[in-house]
């Protein structure tokens, strides 16, 4: 190696072992946004290839996180450049002695920070990815034989049966339900915008909406209690267009997030796979999928019963798969990894512990490929991060790090060889 690139090899080692002083973190920065970044890449793969077990507790790497940890811990002697007691707008973070420090105020950081860079490590396969951060449109030209990752789109189906297509083509209010006006906005979220300021009403009819979303798509959904919900792909929820009654009812499948709001007069209740899941005030996710073995849900804050169980945060009740409904009775309650359960909708696939058919599904959703095994499935244990931005031909070439063959075909077909 030459000098500098030992150097580099030093630095990595120092922000790994978490012993990097502010000017070694400032010059490993200056290292990732050099030009030949794909050089920085594969001297750092090699040094990853010989200290897995290290990196495997940090599978994802923030660079502005760290930027704001070593501003907070005012090492920095620069005085800032915007000054004054009035918000400038600007990132800010503080010393040990508390003055207000503008992150903005070196434009070196700046510059790093809007850089936006991430580390992915697939601990598993011994992969190191890097990646800038970037909106990714649909229409995107690739390589042959690739497939580009999911975005948002959905199918709202309206209660006198009309479909609308969501995507950015149709932005804005798109119809009035009951005494909801249903808009879309250019962020991927269907928002119901009851007249009622609780968005609960005891008159008139109770019409239902279905937000379905495809192989390939996720789309976010503000019911008009206020409640949030993330749908993944290949999910659907259906739900009142106005909440009345002595509690509030949906029907989802595939996997959902929900945010919901608190209302103890009104249970928040989500029927699943024959199952009834119940809020007490809650962040919770279920991942339902016909093609998983079991119905899970993962709770994050608050508390739900489910089958006279309650949950309390980072917990998770497993209910074992028969056909397509949850086996009655076979409630099972251990702890969860909440990190991984919500990974899909921070951007990332989490394949912690998981095996080759697990991770195969998840990606069969979300690039919508058909999955394809010639000969024995190959026994492969994988554990890391990576993020759902990618294409699936960078995915699977960390994959393909653990001696995983495979061949992407014509028509989204995914084939996996011994």
């Amino acid at each position: 190696m030459t000098a500098s690139e030992n150097r580099l090899v030093y630095l990595y080692r120092q922000y790994v072992n978490k012993s990097c002083t502010s000017e070694e973190m400032l010059e490993f920065f200056e290292y990732v946004r050099d030009p030949d970044y794909e050089k920085v890449l594969e001297i750092m793969a090699e040094e990853h290839l010989e200290s897995v077990q290290v990196l495997a507790s940090l599978p994802v790497i923030d660079w502005e996180h760290m930027y704001r940890s070593v501003v907070a811990a005012g090492e920095f002697s620069r005085p800032p450049l915007i000054s004054g007691g009035e918000d400038t707008g600007a990132d800010i973070g503080r010393n040990r002695k508390g003055r207000v420090i503008p992150l903005f105020a070196w434009p070196r950081v700046a510059t790093q920070v809007a850089a936006a860079v991430t580390i992915i490590v697939l601990c598993g396969g011994g992969y190191f990815f890097l990646t800038r951060r970037q909106h990714r449109s649909p229409e995107r030209t690739i390589a042959k034989k690739d497939v580009t990752p999911g975005y948002n789109k959905a199918i709202l189906t309206l209660s006198d049966g009309d479909s609308i297509t969501l995507d950015s083509a149709h932005i804005g209010v798109l119809a009035q339900q009951g005494n909801a006006a249903v808009v879309n906005s250019v962020n991927g979220q269907v928002v119901y915008t009851a007249a009622a300021s609780t968005g609960l009403s005891g008159a008139g009819k109770v019409t239902y909406n279905t937000l379905t979303t495809p192989r390939g798509g996720q789309y976010q959904l503000t019911l008009p209690d206020g409640t949030k919900v993330w749908l993944n792909a290949a999910s659907s929820l259906i739900y009142p267009t106005t909440f009345s009654g002595d509690e509030r009812t949906v029907q989802m499948t595939g996997e959902v997030y929900f945010e919901v709001a608190h209302d103890k007069k009104r249970p928040f209740k989500v029927k699943v796979g024959g199952q009834v899941i119940e809020d007490i005030g809650t962040h919770f996710n279920v991942n339902a999928y016909t093609d998983e073995p079991a119905q899970t849900t993962t709770l994050l804050e608050g508390a739900v019963r489910i089958g006279g169980h309650i949950l309390k945060p980072g917990e998770k009740a497993s209910v074992a798969v028969s056909g397509t409904v949850a086996a009655s009775g076979a409630v099972h309650v251990s702890k969860g990894d909440p990190e991984q359960a919500v990974a899909w909708k921070n951007g990332l696939f989490d394949f912690t512990d998981n095996d080759l058919p697990t991770v195969m599904r998840q990606l069969a959703r979300w690039y919508n490929v058909d999955i394809k095994y010639e000969g024995k499935i190959p026994e492969r244990q994988f554990t890391g991060m990576i993020g759902r931005s990618l294409t699936l031909a960078q995915v699977l070439k960390g994959l393909a790090r653990e001696s995983i063959q495979y061949r992407i075909e014509e028509g989204n077909h995914l084939i996996i060889t011994p």
